[in-house]
């Protein structure tokens, strides 16, 4: 299992569906006290019940240069259109990747060729990021050479109107040098989760860093740890509470549990997090795999199942009273290829986007898949 892990990677959740952003700190979730739904439609936020949307993917003729995994992708809008980008990441940690790299996106979700839009200071992989205004904020991972293991350093990027990197600046320290890690941005917080330290072991990292009114980043705030500690999990943020899904606990090269367990966290109106507490559970433990939000449920994405197999399977849960997870079903809809190490799958529109990753051959892919509910 060394391969599959060795300096393993980072996740992100910043929901790019009108349906998926992040709801305010301290809002209440779902109210589900009302009848059951009929088979086949959930509950939304409205309280109406809806049908499950279809899902549908397929393979893009439109591949990224050089392959990667480790990455970090998103969706950003430009005076120019909508664009895809892939930034950083490693070729099966040979080297790392320093490029930023994007795709127009077509009216009907299709993808132009890749252009370069700038380069990192430094070469970085296994990192998160999140976005705010015209900046990237990018966090841990590992940085400059395979050799030097995880950081504790962030980068800001600055982006013109048309969504080119112009400038480049430090960002705060956190609290431990982590990569494999998540964050997520609340408001003007963002929140940085896990990861795997120096020592090879998963961390309960859980620290805030606040956005002022330039785009600044303040300097990081512990918060209550994470619990149980993980790294080469997922997160995203529903209803005033931030979800921790999967993941590993331990040293990934040595003595390690696979977990399959959902935890959450309530986030006040101050912004301060609150005690972690169960939240409902996958079918099989899972990690390395992307969770993202759609309407009123969460959307998971490939992943290594059971410590064993990456898997292409597509699963689904939706929220019941008091924003716990119900059961995971498991679509018809599948991945081409089994896969991990993608650690976001961003939307455009009802367009959902997975780029790269890694094989069970060890092998970085320079593969895309465009889904669409319907």
């Amino acid at each position: 299992m060394t391969s599959l892990f060795f300096l393993a990677a980072c996740s992100t959740s910043e929901p790019s569906a009108p349906d998926g952003q992040s709801s305010p700190p301290g809002e209440s979730p779902t109210d589900t006290t009302a009848e059951p739904c009929d088979d086949g439609t959930y509950r939304v936020s409205s309280g109406a019940c809806e049908a499950f949307p279809g899902l549908g993917v397929s393979r893009s003729p439109t591949t990224i240069a050089p392959a990667r995994d480790h990455h970090t992708t998103m969706v950003i809008e430009t005076t120019s259109g909508h664009w895809l980008y892939v930034i950083g990441g490693t070729d099966a940690w040979e080297t790392l990747h320093d490029d930023v790299q994007r795709a127009r996106i077509a009216d009907d979700g299709s993808l132009g060729a890749f252009e370069q839009v700038g380069k990192l200071p430094v070469a970085r992989a296994g990192h998160c990021m999140v976005k705010s205004k015209d900046r990237l904020y990018l966090f841990g991972g590992v940085v400059g050479s395979v050799r030097d293991g995880s950081s504790k350093t962030s980068v800001v990027l600055d982006l013109d109107a048309e969504g080119k990197v112009v400038g480049s600046s430090a960002g705060p320290e956190m609290p431990e040098a982590v990569m494999h890690l998540t964050c997520d941005l609340v408001g003007d917080f963002v929140y940085v989760l896990g990861g795997r330290n120096q020592r090879s072991q998963s961390s309960k990292l859980s620290a805030r860093t606040r956005l002022d009114a330039s785009g600044a980043l303040a300097p990081f705030e512990k918060q209550t740890p994470l619990s149980p500690d993980r790294s080469h999990h997922a997160s995203f943020v529903k209803d005033g509470h931030l979800y921790v899904l999967g993941g590993l606990t331990g040293d990934p090269t040595a003595t390690f549990e696979d977990r399959k367990d959902v935890v959450f966290a309530p986030i006040a109106a101050d912004g301060a997090l609150g005690a972690w507490s169960a939240a409902g559970s996958l079918p099989k433990s899972l990690s390395v795999s992307s969770a993202q939000l759609y309407k009123d449920a969460v959307y998971v994405f490939g992943g290594l199942e059971d410590g064993a197999r990456f898997s292409a399977k597509i699963r689904r849960a939706t929220f019941e009273q008091g924003g716990v997870l119900g059961p995971f079903a498991t679509l018809e809809a599948t991945l081409p290829d089994p896969r991990g190490h993608v650690h976001q799958t961003p939307m455009w529109k009802d367009f959902i986007y997975s780029v790269g990753g890694k094989d069970m051959t060890d092998r970085s892919l320079d593969a895309i898949d465009v889904g669409r509910f319907q």
